[in-house]
């Protein structure tokens, strides 16, 4: 399929987005989410894929096997469409973002290989690790200085900048070359932040350690989830050159990646529980009982008989402690780790899997295989 196709696929995400209906209710489904979309000032559009696969089979094949002709295309469809219902809201957006959920299929992490690259694919697993929110330029503003003028231009005329920052070769206004002076003020950016999502425990061979993929996320996808989270990834598989390759080695061999479309976070937990009244109550009658320190440590795995300083030491590093910032400026973490040592078979691995089924946000590893 090629670029030229991109009009086509346009004019079938049109067509979907403004006549696909329920079949329950008869709704148009998309027209009102689009009408939401203007209401709450969001730029992204979330899109069932299933919804896609009873409406247009052929439709819902391109977004898998040519991800980026389609997110493209119906990112223009939805610019199209909203500019005739709501005008003001449309121009004020520079561009939309389509989120695809609910593909048929996942792929597990160890399986992912050359024959994905480029596809939209779908993984799962736990969110180990990520990144501060950076800016990522997508537009680069150069000023052309040449003898007889002086103008600025952005660049790539078409599409965004890819992982590396491209000079162009000749003034796409004047059409000669010369310098180029990298304005970063004009430049535009998006927020984008780096993740790493490893295979669920249960998904691990027995003996193996578990496998992780880096995954990129950009605009009002990044912190959407946390560390400890369980998480269905939905995007394009890319590849990347490794570092000796970067640094002009020759090598071949690149590193697999996704460029992340839509996250669906399976085990959102502290902001989502729902504190009846009831349970406030509670609470706060726990919080006056002079013996809750030991109640709390008692409660800590007590199938295990003693160990009454360790339990209380796990107690403490589950509720967390409070950061401090010193007069001197010395910021003090409030997080309490706790070092168990000692001998086998006295119930060190039983307390560590107690306290990951009972922390919110927990990854139980062991350097076993």
């Amino acid at each position: 399929m090629s670029r030229t196709s991109i009009g086509d696929v346009k004019e079938r995400f049109k067509d979907f987005l403004y006549n696909y209906r329920e079949r329950k209710t008869g709704l148009y489904k998309y027209r009102e989410r689009l009408n939401t979309m203007a209401i709450m000032n969001q730029r992204s559009l979330v899109i069932d894929f299933n919804d896609l696969l009873v409406h247009d089979m052929d439709l819902a094949r391109i977004v898998e096997n040519y991800p980026d002709i389609a997110i493209e295309a119906a990112s223009q469809a939805i610019k199209e469409i909203l500019l005739k219902e709501h005008p003001d809201y449309a121009e004020s957006i520079e561009k939309f973002y389509p989120r695809f959920r609910g593909l048929p299929k996942t792929i597990p992490i160890r399986r992912l290989g050359s024959e994905h690259i480029g596809k939209m694919i779908s993984v799962e697993g736990i969110l180990v690790r990520l990144t501060r929110v950076e800016a990522k330029m997508i537009k680069a503003y150069y000023i052309h200085v040449d003898s007889e003028d002086r103008h600025g231009f952005y660049w790539p005329e078409f599409g965004e900048l890819g992982e590396r920052l491209e000079k162009p070769i000749a003034c796409p206004i004047c059409g000669k070359s010369g310098r180029f002076q990298l304005d970063m003020t004009l430049s535009k950016y998006i927020d984008w932040q780096k993740i790493v999502v490893q295979e669920k425990p249960e998904e691990v061979p027995p003996g193996q350690m578990p496998r992780s993929i880096e995954v990129m996320l950009t605009s009002d996808l990044v912190d959407i989830a946390r560390p400890g989270d369980r998480v269905t990834v939905n995007g394009v598989l890319r590849v990347m050159p490794t570092a000796t390759a970067t640094r002009g080695s020759g090598k071949s061999v690149f590193n697999l990646y996704i460029d992340a479309n839509y996250i669906d976070v399976q085990q959102k937990v502290l902001e989502e529980i729902e504190i009846t009244r009831e349970d406030e109550e509670k609470i706060r009658e726990l919080a006056r009982d002079p013996w809750i320190h030991e109640k709390i440590t008692l409660s800590i795995a007590p199938s295990i008989y003693g160990h009454w300083d360790i339990k209380k030491a796990i107690a403490l590093s589950l509720f967390g402690g409070v950061p401090k910032i010193l007069r001197d400026g010395t910021r003090i973490r409030g997080d309490i780790h706790v070092l168990l040592v000692g001998d086998p078979g006295i119930g060190k691995s039983m307390l560590l899997q107690y306290a990951a089924r009972l922390a919110p946000r927990a990854v139980y590893t062991t350097g076993k295989g």
